[in-house]
């Protein structure tokens, strides 16, 4: 899957994330759906970072991406019977992360009309 884009949250730099870096690092990959009726295109807003982003979430281990997808858009939005999956690139993100066991997450996300 050809990658889009690489985006730093406005707090970190490409710098925070080099080997040499005092901060800890995760990863963690995310199925997203580009989900479009006519020339509307269905975004979610997330709380916890004040943003809106495209549907989908966290893979399991050993899942499917195109499986994670399917699950997280009906956990979301309550989708059923989605069809015609089809790979559209991916999206790599480096943002703070909230939780103790890291300072920093890069999120890879799949994106699937």
């Amino acid at each position: 899957m050809r990658l889009l884009k690489t985006a730093f949250h406005p707090s970190l730099s490409p710098d925070d994330i080099s080997p040499s870096s005092e901060f800890t690092l995760i990863e963690r990959h995310a199925a997203r759906g580009i989900v479009v009726r006519g020339d509307h295109v269905l975004l979610l807003y997330t709380q916890r970072y004040h943003d809106y982003s495209l549907p989908g979430g966290g893979i399991d281990e050993g899942e499917d991406k195109v499986e994670g997808l399917i699950r997280e858009l009906q956990e979301e939005t309550g989708a059923k019977g989605v069809r015609n999956v089809s790979a559209f690139a991916r999206y790599d993100e480096y943002r703070p992360w909230y939780k103790a066991d890291a300072d920093i997450i890069h999120m890879t996300s799949h994106c699937y009309v």
